[in-house]
């Protein structure tokens, strides 16, 4: 066994470990909830007024506001994931197929809470000049995925072994090759010391694994996240002659994001100095703040058919990350666990543009259909850190911002509404479909269908929706030069309640 020198870690680049594409595209993706009114006409609001979640939707329509109105909308959520793996491993009694497996994991949080003040003019053209403060929550990220699975091509090792391969120990990065290495999942290839200098003779880079990928082993992953992501509006909107809708939103985004990554491997049918199971254990939590400005336009051109325009500027978000791994070695009669420094990052992230028009169109006085078309270009996301270079003298992020151009594409998202109006009582269903951001996943595709109910009683009302939201995905456990993705099936329930008053 190796004998633990004394050495300073050597901190790589942090943005191999956490900041990537991908944190670009979890920060930049939105799936509206808000009040139960915009929730259950799948936020097709981009002509409408009426509702506090237009505001982060199309600010014009809150120049339709005549009434001072407090909204709330406390939110209930069940998430739940389905992994699959179709590889197929022949044993000695037959073939073994992995089942798939599901999980769930439920919650709760605040979907809106808002405050709509109307103010009259002496002016016969320019009526009313409007105020709204708020919140709008924006996204969810309750994850939990389950992978138990057998291998006979790879190992989480095989991972391992590259970041360190070509590295002496001083030189190995502080978060997968020393860990791994300090915890005897590799080795070097020749691990001889030199007792009376307690140094390794064959320091050269030139590493093994203590696992042999082409045997049998089992793999056991379990990836959990949580955390939201909510906006503070404040807006402001006006009205001409009553057709002619104009308005303004600053919003200040923030998130919170926890994310805990559990790999374990066991069963080996071959391994060396006779390593028994290994663990790995990632951690990662951010935070952020940002800051974007959405402007938009509504005009009326009848008494039944409005259209609207808005356009969303890039989120620019400051967000600190901690991140921390482990490893553990687990062998007959002991084990050895490395930890790996927790390790503080700041970076800025700057998302893409957001356009959306809208259209709808009251029919007989009670039923309304609504339609907004959106679109985002997911490739323009940007990862920056100001005054700070690689050693080399290159980007930080110079590599994620290369793959987030050439792998990211144009999103383009529908929405429809449909409600029906019983006075005091509304009905209410919707739909949408957003595309896949990722040109080599075109056929990922996530759909949205709600429904929901309100009694509207002049001075208060009372809205309630559901919304189904389906999704398909892949899921890499570690790098795909060693492993495919597994599919996954996501299936989320939403309800959300909104109370109002208005005087």
């Amino acid at each position: 066994m190796k004998q633990k020198l004394l050495i300073l870690a050597l901190l790589i680049s942090f943005s191999a470990q956490a900041q990537n594409e991908l944190d670009a595209f979890r920060y930049s993706n939105n799936s509206m909830f808000g009040t139960a009114r915009s929730t259950a006409l799948s936020g097709a609001m981009g002509s409408l007024g009426g509702d506090f979640s237009i505001l982060s939707y199309n600010p014009a329509g809150l120049g339709m506001y005549q009434f001072t109105e407090i909204t709330f909308s406390p939110s209930f959520s069940l998430n739940n994931t389905t992994s699959y793996n179709n590889k197929v491993i022949l044993l000695d009694n037959g073939v073994q197929y992995t089942d798939k497996f599901d999980q769930d994991i439920s919650g709760g949080t605040i979907g809106n809470f808002g405050y709509i003040s109307s103010n009259t003019r002496d002016d016969d053209d320019w009526k009313r000049l409007n105020f709204g403060i708020g919140y709008n929550q924006l996204a969810n990220y309750d994850k939990n995925i389950y992978i138990n699975s057998l291998n006979n091509t790879s190992s989480l090792a095989d991972n391992f072994l590259s970041f360190a391969q070509g590295n002496t120990i001083n030189q190995l990065d502080a978060f997968f090759g020393e860990p791994a290495f300090w915890s005897y999942v590799i080795d070097l290839e020749n691990n001889a010391v030199d007792t009376s200098t307690n140094e390794y003779l064959f320091d050269n880079g030139n590493y093994i694994s203590l696992v042999n990928s082409n045997s049998i082993k089992r793999q056991t992953h379990q990836f959990n996240s949580s955390g939201n992501m909510g906006e503070l509006v404040f807006s402001v909107a006006t009205s001409f002659q009553e057709k002619i809708y104009l308005g303004a939103t600053i919003g200040v985004p923030t998130f919170e994001y926890s994310e805990i990554i559990n790999h374990r491997e066991d069963n080996f049918s071959d391994t060396i100095q006779g390593l028994e199971s290994f663990e790995f254990l990632q951690n990662l939590y951010a935070k952020g703040e940002g800051i974007n400005l959405k402007i938009g336009g509504i005009i009326r051109v009848n008494d039944n058919i409005k259209i609207g325009a808005s356009l969303h500027t890039p989120t620019v978000f400051t967000i600190q990350e901690e991140f921390r791994t482990v490893v553990q070695g687990n062998f007959a009669d002991t084990s050895f666990t490395e930890y790996s420094p927790m390790n503080y990052f700041e970076y800025e992230l700057t998302t893409p543009l957001k356009a959306i028009a809208s259209i709808s169109a009251n029919i007989n006085d009670n039923i309304l259909v609504c339609a907004d078309y959106e679109l985002i270009d997911y490739s323009t996301s940007n990862l920056n850190v100001d005054n700070f270079r690689n050693e080399d003298g290159s980007e930080i992020f110079a590599v994620e911002n290369n793959i987030i151009e050439y792998s990211y594409q144009k999103s383009e998202n529908i929405r429809i509404g449909l409600e029906y109006k019983m006075n005091p009582f509304t009905l209410r269903t919707g739909y949408s479909r957003s595309s896949s951001a990722l040109v080599e996943s075109e056929d990922l595709l996530s759909e949205n269908y709600s429904f929901g109910a309100g009694i509207d009683f002049g001075s208060y009302y009372f809205d309630l929706a559901y919304v189904l939201s389906q999704a398909n995905d892949n899921y890499q456990m570690y790098s795909k030069q060693f492993i495919d993705s597994n599919d996954l099936a996501y299936t989320n329930h939403n309800v959300v309640i909104t109370l109002g008053l208005r005087y």
